[in-house]
């Protein structure tokens, strides 16, 4: 019996076939590839600027790094996000406010957002979960009212709409993942985009170890510190090669999400999380909010079906729980009912018909 993968992603010999010329030229550095990749995304996002850069870690670093901020300055994230996140902001030197999430988005929550904004509040970081988006009218509303900047953490949003704009244009900056996991990939890498001139000419020198002009190295000028945050050439290729792919890719995704909405939709021990498909929005992953998880979970990896479950709340970390007094009441909630089900574009309509099947098996025989 073949198991079924949570994601599973699909690079091959038409990849390489596609960008073969890369492995002519003999400058596997950042070059013109690079370049193109920019290029196509920023014209698809309908952004002004966009860095290529080895991760969407990288580009959360970087956007908060050029923000000069202090080590009392407080960046806000959601309790529930992946940890890179939090890492951002560790590295960035500021000092982590997790917010609580709601339930029916486990995104940011608003009101417990408004409670956590202080004068000290330099930084939110709406994270686009699953690529469902944040309410981020009112988190615009919340930080222009207190001068507050906004970077979003796409990484599993790209190409989602929330009100007729794509996910990680709407704040300050937006951050996307290239990784395995997503639409599209470089293999590793990010994206970093932005309406903001004086930003990106930042972020273009903090990215090659704050250097204005690049030469033979002698003749180098550097104007800051910084680090080695570049995409290769070959990164890139594959990228660009993996973006004509992303129209269909989201056609499949959309269609897997409302298959598992309407097969299990009357089943009461498992809720499978909206997202706007009429509206544009992506759903990169299926999130469901289900009873007795750990045991759906064990059950369906027994019958080589394997979903992953969400990521351990930040509060619960030691290394990130010390600051925090608050209870994050939601995020109990629902910490240990989250997972998502075998989300990938290659999975067939026999695959999810098995993984619908055995749920349904799961709970009425339960």
């Amino acid at each position: 019996m073949q198991k079924i993968n949570f994601w599973e992603t699909d690079v091959g010999i038409d990849d390489y076939k596609k960008q073969k010329k890369i492995f002519t030229i003999n400058y596997p550095n950042e070059g013109e590839y690079v370049t193109l990749l920019e290029n196509k995304v920023k014209k698809i996002l309908k952004t002004k600027y966009c860095i290529a850069l080895p991760s969407c870690t990288s580009a959360l670093y970087i956007s908060l790094k050029i923000l000069n901020l202090k080590s009392t300055d407080e960046v806000i994230i959601p309790n529930i996000t992946f940890a890179a996140t939090a890492n951002a902001v560790h590295m960035a030197g500021a000092k982590i406010v997790l917010v609580d999430v709601d339930v029916k988005t486990l995104n940011i929550d608003i009101e417990d957002l408004k409670k956590k904004i202080t004068k000290k509040t330099k930084v939110i970081i709406p994270v686009h979960v699953s690529g469902r988006g944040c309410d981020m009218k009112s988190i615009q509303n919340l930080a222009n009212k207190n001068k507050i900047k906004t970077v979003e953490d796409a990484a599993e949003a790209f190409l989602s709409k929330k009100n007729n704009k794509y996910l990680g244009t709407i704040g300050d900056m937006g951050c996307y993942s290239l990784s395995p996991n997503k639409i599209f990939t470089s293999g590793q890498g990010g994206l970093l985009v932005t309406n903001d001139k004086k930003y990106f000419d930042k972020i273009k020198v903090f990215k090659t170890q704050g250097r204005i002009g690049v030469t033979n190295g002698g003749d180098d000028i550097h104007i800051s510190p910084g680090g080695n945050f570049k995409l290769s050439n070959i990164s890139a290729g594959l990228a660009l090669s993996q973006l004509e792919k992303v129209n269909l890719r989201k056609k499949i995704l959309t269609k897997n999400y409302l298959n598992y909405k309407k097969k299990l939709k009357n089943l009461k021990q498992i809720e499978i999380l909206n997202f706007e498909t009429d509206k544009n929005e992506l759903p990169l992953w299926t999130d469901v909010v289900c009873q007795k998880r750990d045991k759906l979970f064990n059950f369906l990896k027994k019958n080589k079906i394997i979903c992953r479950k969400f990521w351990f709340p930040l509060s619960k970390k030691n290394f990130y729980s010390k600051q925090q007094h608050s209870s994050f009441g939601n995020t109990m909630s629902v910490e240990k009912k989250i997972m998502w089900l075998p989300s990938s574009f290659l999975m067939t309509k026999k695959q999810q018909d098995k993984v619908i099947g055995k749920i349904i098996q799961f709970y009425r025989g339960d």
